[in-house]
Protein backbone atom coordinates (compact mmCIF):
# COMPACT_ATOMS: atom_id res chain seq x y z
CA UNK A 1 0.00 0.00 0.00
CA UNK A 2 1.62 3.29 -0.97
CA UNK A 3 2.38 5.91 1.65
CA UNK A 4 1.87 9.05 0.12
CA UNK A 5 4.16 11.92 -0.58
CA UNK A 6 7.13 12.29 1.93
CA UNK A 7 6.82 14.98 3.78
CA UNK A 8 9.79 17.64 3.09
CA UNK A 9 13.24 17.78 5.13
CA UNK A 10 12.47 13.60 5.57
CA UNK A 11 15.16 12.69 2.95
CA UNK A 12 18.40 10.41 3.95
CA UNK A 13 21.62 12.93 4.08
CA UNK A 14 23.38 11.75 0.61
CA UNK A 15 19.79 10.43 -1.35
CA UNK A 16 19.42 12.11 -4.96
CA UNK A 17 21.61 12.54 -7.92
CA UNK A 18 24.85 13.64 -7.32
CA UNK A 19 25.99 17.18 -9.06
CA UNK A 20 27.97 16.58 -12.14
CA UNK A 21 29.11 19.98 -12.48
CA UNK A 22 30.68 22.23 -9.65
CA UNK A 23 28.95 25.45 -10.12
CA UNK A 24 25.34 26.72 -10.50
CA UNK A 25 23.89 26.01 -13.79
CA UNK A 26 22.14 28.38 -16.36
CA UNK A 27 19.82 27.80 -19.09
CA UNK A 28 21.17 28.69 -22.72
CA UNK A 29 20.24 27.76 -25.96
CA UNK A 30 23.15 26.00 -28.06
CA UNK A 31 23.41 24.54 -31.24
CA UNK A 32 22.61 20.91 -31.69
CA UNK A 33 26.20 19.91 -32.68
CA UNK A 34 27.54 21.77 -29.69
CA UNK A 35 25.18 20.78 -26.90
CA UNK A 36 25.70 16.84 -27.65
CA UNK A 37 29.41 17.34 -27.32
CA UNK A 38 29.69 20.14 -24.43
CA UNK A 39 31.16 17.13 -22.11
CA UNK A 40 33.74 16.42 -25.35
CA UNK A 41 34.02 20.21 -25.30
CA UNK A 42 34.68 20.59 -21.46
CA UNK A 43 37.02 17.45 -21.46
CA UNK A 44 39.20 19.11 -24.59
CA UNK A 45 39.51 22.04 -22.03
CA UNK A 46 40.84 20.41 -19.40
CA UNK A 47 43.26 17.95 -20.99
CA UNK A 48 44.24 21.27 -23.49
CA UNK A 49 44.81 23.01 -20.29
CA UNK A 50 47.44 20.00 -18.86
CA UNK A 51 49.28 19.49 -22.05
CA UNK A 52 50.02 23.50 -21.94
CA UNK A 53 51.38 22.70 -18.56
CA UNK A 54 53.57 19.95 -19.33
CA UNK A 55 54.81 21.79 -22.16
CA UNK A 56 55.37 25.23 -20.03
CA UNK A 57 57.63 23.14 -17.63
CA UNK A 58 59.56 21.08 -20.59
CA UNK A 59 60.39 24.70 -22.61
CA UNK A 60 61.35 26.42 -19.26
CA UNK A 61 63.99 23.25 -18.67
CA UNK A 62 64.91 23.12 -22.08
CA UNK A 63 65.47 27.56 -22.26
CA UNK A 64 68.56 27.69 -23.74
CA UNK A 65 67.66 24.81 -26.87
CA UNK A 66 67.07 27.09 -30.13
CA UNK A 67 64.55 24.02 -30.75
CA UNK A 68 62.46 24.81 -28.05
CA UNK A 69 62.24 28.33 -29.27
CA UNK A 70 58.84 27.69 -31.59
CA UNK A 71 57.48 25.86 -28.69
CA UNK A 72 57.83 28.47 -26.42
CA UNK A 73 56.18 30.70 -29.02
CA UNK A 74 52.77 28.38 -29.56
CA UNK A 75 52.67 27.31 -25.72
CA UNK A 76 52.94 31.24 -25.12
CA UNK A 77 50.35 31.55 -27.93
CA UNK A 78 48.24 28.97 -26.28
CA UNK A 79 47.95 30.35 -22.90
CA UNK A 80 47.15 33.59 -23.57
CA UNK A 81 44.01 32.35 -25.78
CA UNK A 82 43.25 29.78 -22.39
CA UNK A 83 43.78 32.34 -19.78
CA UNK A 84 41.46 34.60 -22.50
CA UNK A 85 38.19 32.23 -22.04
CA UNK A 86 38.78 32.46 -18.31
CA UNK A 87 37.62 29.23 -17.53
CA UNK A 88 38.89 27.32 -14.75
CA UNK A 89 39.29 23.86 -16.33
CA UNK A 90 39.76 22.55 -13.08
CA UNK A 91 36.65 23.60 -11.72
CA UNK A 92 33.70 22.60 -14.20
CA UNK A 93 32.75 19.10 -12.69
CA UNK A 94 32.31 18.53 -9.29
CA UNK A 95 33.77 14.93 -8.81
CA UNK A 96 36.92 17.49 -9.46
CA UNK A 97 35.73 19.76 -6.94
CA UNK A 98 35.63 16.57 -4.64
CA UNK A 99 39.25 15.37 -5.29
CA UNK A 100 40.92 18.89 -5.16
CA UNK A 101 39.48 19.68 -2.10
CA UNK A 102 40.22 16.01 -0.46
CA UNK A 103 43.87 16.71 -1.46
CA UNK A 104 44.09 19.91 0.23
CA UNK A 105 43.32 18.33 3.72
Amino acid sequence: MPRGVPSSGKRRPGSGRKKKYASELVQKWVPDSIADKLDDIYQLLIDLEKEVDTWEKTCEEKSTSPRYEQARKLVSTLRILLDKLGIDATKIYADNQENIQEGQL
